[in-house]
């Protein structure tokens, strides 16, 4: 079992941000939420931008939650362009019913760099290097990567080579020669790819874009390798997605997105539903239902723990329907 990590003091509180979030925040309003000594939840908004409705929907998040700290990580503002954005936020949440811990500022998050108290005496201290952090050698352990910033979050579901007229055709052939074996086939593939942590090649992502487009139970067996590791899924399924067009890359991207949704990287599962959102929207015949309900689910902040049952119900049917063995499912994952 994982031991938790310990955060002794604000400037190590701040120095976490960029690996709970998965990139390192700028112009920004950030909450962190707690319970008790526990962390619970974060949430982000560009500066300016946080209003009522969202500040409710991030303390909805958890029912849990007993106190938050504002963060305003901003350069190139006055400090009391800060204060007056600090206080606002503040005036929401205690409107709303949260219990507001505490508010610190910094130009930047990065090591050396300098957050002010806004709600004392204006104390100071130092960020540490957020990679140097307990949090942030834990998410390198993880194998999970922080972007520099939300751009390059975005970018990683752009899309990049695409598979060939022979990879479509060939993918084809398999299917209609293989039957009923191709979506076995095909979800054991992923499974060695993800516990072997190996990219995948354009033949096979033109295999998955068919197989997601033409049978939604292998679609939901494939949730299911969320569960040998969501990172390296949510991972494989992007690389997947950056070759595939059309409804192929929609669902593609949509299945990446739940793979970050459920290891609890909600900026990274947004961007991939909103790439995929985009390409629907250049091509209205895309089924894009699955999309909606984990758009709507992640909007109104849905525990992903309650989503990872998902995953749960994809390992039983890789079982039952295509005759895959995926790591039993326990604890949230059922």
């Amino acid at each position: 079992m994982t031991e938790p990590i310990k955060i002794d003091n604000t400037g190590e509180m701040i120095a976490a941000i960029p690996a709970m979030l998965g990139f390192v925040p700028s112009q920004s309003v950030v909450l962190v939420f707690l319970a008790g000594n526990r962390l619970s939840h974060i949430a982000r908004m560009d500066f300016g931008e946080m209003d009522h409705p969202l500040v409710t929907a991030a303390i909805s998040r958890s029912n849990d939650t007993e106190g938050v700290y504002v963060i305003v990580v901003a350069d190139n503002r006055t400090f009391h362009q800060v204060l007056d954005e600090s206080e606002r936020v503040i005036a929401m949440l205690l409107g709303a019913g949260a219990d507001v811990w505490g508010s610190f500022y910094t130009p930047s998050i990065r090591g050396g760099e300098i957050w002010t108290d806004l709600r004392g005496l204006f104390e100071t201290g130092t960020v540490p290097d957020p990679a140097t952090t307990q949090v942030g050698a834990a998410t390198v352990l993880n194998g999970r990567i922080v972007a520099r910033d939300r751009s390059e979050l975005t970018a990683r579901y752009h899309r990049k080579d695409s598979v060939t007229v022979t990879d479509r055709r060939r993918a084809r052939a398999a299917k209609e020669t293989m039957r009923e074996e191709f979506a076995s086939s095909i979800i054991r593939e992923l499974a060695e790819l993800v516990s072997t942590r190996t990219t995948p090649d354009s033949a096979l992502a033109a295999r998955v874009g068919l197989l997601l487009t033409t049978d939604i139970h292998a679609r939901d067996a494939i949730l299911g390798l969320a569960v040998i590791d969501p990172n390296v899924a949510s991972e494989t399924m992007e690389a997947i997605a950056s070759k595939l067009r059309t409804r192929e890359r929609v669902a593609a991207l949509t299945v990446a997105g739940f793979f970050a949704y459920v290891n609890f990287q909600g900026p990274a599962a947004g961007s991939a539903f909103t790439a995929a959102r985009e390409e629907a929207t250049q091509h209205p015949l895309c089924d894009t239902r699955m999309l909606g309900l984990l758009e709507k689910a992640l909007t109104a902040g849905l525990h992903p723990t309650m989503i990872r049952k998902l995953a749960g119900t994809g390992v039983r049917i890789a079982r039952e329907k295509f005759r895959v063995e995926l790591p039993a499912p326990s604890g949230d994952w059922i």
